[in-house]
């Protein structure tokens, strides 16, 4: 028995029809969806994922060509649009969630004394301290040598002529003095200042007042959005933010240790699953928790469709089509 080639052709307009028209190959397409969920969670790890297998995929995903193509443009996409959003971040925080942040930040030890130790630490802090001493210091020191000579005799009673006179000239002289000893103050001691400083806010670090300067610093920043917290971020920033992730992408995806770190990872994990389903290995069996099985075949179906309507596709069909039929001739024979 010999099928015509009519005969074959048509058989193969069948199939395709059958798998992709109307109703029935649509909700088959859900039942194959639900049924395989299941009998993959049923499936020793073992007979899923080859360590081998998965290593190479993780190096390939890794790779430094690949992350570096896509670090960039994820950068500036995502920069674009938060560019755009005018509304505040803690409108994703409910107020539980609210309730629970401000706990969090009360806690006792959630800020690290280092943390602490290094804002007070380097050249630009003592800078800002030398300046802000400095003009405290300034203007108080015109004010002691005022008090001084008001306090003095000549302040008393020398108000008018030649004391009056030489009270000025002793405060501008007093004044000349003072400034060297001020400068020489901060230029020896601006560190031991700081020391000072940071170990008194590490002292005090858990007190009321604190614990209400971050809960406020937090709950200032929640209350902007990110088009505010980004509004320095004109294109070019944006752009060079986008070079420093991709250099600091492709950094990363050539370290050694980062290869060693997955294969070790990948090792642990396949030994924890060794005997182990994939449903028990993930502790699903336990968990009434499906995935929405009617909307992934929902969204999932065009795509099935579109690949069985590809040439390449249509092609291996019909070429498993022919084999059928010739194998079912041969066994007729």
């Amino acid at each position: 028995m010999n099928t015509s080639p009519d005969n074959r052709s048509a058989l193969k307009g069948w199939l395709r029809q059958r798998l992709t028209e109307g109703e029935r190959p649509r909700e088959e397409w859900r039942e194959l969806w639900e049924a395989t969920w299941d009998q993959i969670l049923a499936t020793p790890v073992h007979e899923l994922l080859d360590a081998n297998t998965v290593k190479a995929l993780a190096e390939r995903l890794i790779d430094a060509e690949l992350v570096t193509e896509l670090s960039r443009p994820v950068v500036s996409n995502v920069a674009s649009e938060l560019r755009k959003d005018e509304q505040p971040i803690d409108r994703f925080l409910p107020p539980e969630a609210h309730e629970k942040l401000q706990e969090a930040l009360a806690r006792p030890g959630l800020v690290h004394p280092d943390w602490v130790r290094a804002m007070f630490r380097g050249e630009a802090a003592e800078a800002v301290l030398n300046d802000a001493l400095y003009r405290a210091l300034q203007e108080f020191s015109t004010l002691l040598p005022r008090l001084m000579v008001k306090i003095s005799p000549v302040g008393r009673f020398g108000v008018l002529g030649s004391a009056g006179a030489f009270a000025e000239k002793l405060i501008e002289e007093l004044e000349k003095r003072i400034e060297p000893e001020i400068k020489s103050f901060l230029h020896d001691g601006s560190e031991r200042i700081l020391a000072r400083a940071a170990e008194f806010t590490i002292a005090k670090i858990d007190d009321p007042a604190s614990i209400e300067f971050r809960s406020n610093f937090i709950s200032f920043v929640l209350s902007k959005s990110p088009a505010f917290l980004l509004e320095a971020a004109d294109d070019e920033l944006i752009g060079d933010m986008g070079v420093i992730v991709e250099l600091s992408a492709r950094h990363v995806a050539e370290m050694p240790e980062l290869k060693a770190s997955v294969r070790a990872w990948i090792d642990r994990a396949m030994a924890y699953s060794r005997g182990k389903t994939l449903g028990e290995a993930l502790e699903l069996e336990s968990m009434d928790l499906r995935p929405p099985i009617d909307a992934l075949a929902d969204a999932t179906w065009p795509v099935f469709t579109t690949m069985l309507a590809s040439p390449l596709t249509r092609s291996w069909m019909d070429r498993i089509l022919d084999e059928l039929i010739d194998e079912y001739e041969r066994i007729g024979a």
